[in-house]
């Protein structure tokens, strides 16, 4: 499931083929905005939160969000076009291939122009250094008195770059229960969830494989896709909840090491 680190791991990946190239064949499917062109040199290619930016010439920037499923990927050039259905994006320069598959949001935006989907994104919790401060004065600015720290956690206007598995993740290492009202944890208690959300995007940036539990460890999540399963920290059965029930993105969490506040 893509989220930020998967995002940062893509871009470095298309930015050899890429940056400072000239295009040289391009097709989309369903894309919305200003279209590039050939012969267009491509000054950039960046992630920030969930969104993968590529800035062609004239400021126009190409924004695509995955989805749950969408991917990019390379191909040398002397590789035949992929007969896929699912192919969203083909771009190819003099260094190679790259191909977006199963993007739901493939649009274009002039860079500055404030009008793209990443515009209003809160701090990237992938980059290096982030602020904590801004992200827990955007927590409580964004939060009714209904929101949950699930809820929370996945609004990617207060911070940028978790999804569903480092919501989950986070939460458990926070020793929260994910349907925990907002306003019902301190702001200390806030400001560590997002330092442990912060810290295992960064960690994840430039693993092949997501994983949570640190090194050593035969599973990569404590909880994450792991319902029914014994928790790896009190062996109790880790809980679940399904798209829809109670948030509108499934969720997982232990019932033990995360107890429902008193």
């Amino acid at each position: 499931m893509p989220e930020g680190d998967t995002l940062r791991r893509a871009a470095e990946v298309l930015t050899p083929v890429l940056e400072g190239q000239i295009v040289t064949d391009l097709w989309f499917k369903k894309l919305r905005g200003y279209r590039p062109r050939v012969g267009d040199t491509i000054r950039s290619v960046d992630a920030v939160g969930k969104y993968l930016l590529i800035e062609f010439d004239r400021k126009l920037v190409l924004h695509t969000h995955l989805g749950m499923t969408g991917s990019w990927r390379v191909a040398p050039l002397d590789r035949a076009h992929p007969r896929d259905p699912k192919l969203r994006i083909l771009i190819e320069t003099a260094a190679g291939r790259a191909l977006c598959f199963a993007a739901p949001d493939i649009s274009t935006h002039i860079s500055g122009s404030g009008t793209a989907p990443a515009d209003r994104l809160g701090p990237d919790l992938s980059n290096n250094d982030v602020n904590v401060d801004e992200v827990l004065a955007r927590s409580r600015r964004r939060s009714s008195e209904a929101t949950t720290l699930a809820e929370l956690l996945l609004d990617q206007q207060v911070a940028a770059g978790v999804g569903n598995v480092f919501k989950s993740e986070a939460l458990f290492v926070a020793g929260l229960h994910p349907f925990t009202l907002v306003n019902e944890v301190t702001d200390e208690q806030l400001a560590k969830l997002w330092s442990i959300a912060h810290r295992q995007l960064v960690v994840n940036r430039d693993k092949p494989y997501r994983s949570t539990t640190g090194p050593g460890s035969p599973d990569r999540t404590h909880v994450y896709g792991r319902h029914h399963f014994a928790c790896l920290r009190c062996d109790n059965a880790v809980a679940f909840s399904a798209a829809g029930e109670r948030t509108a993105r499934s969720t997982y969490w232990c019932p033990s090491c995360q107890p429902v506040a008193r």
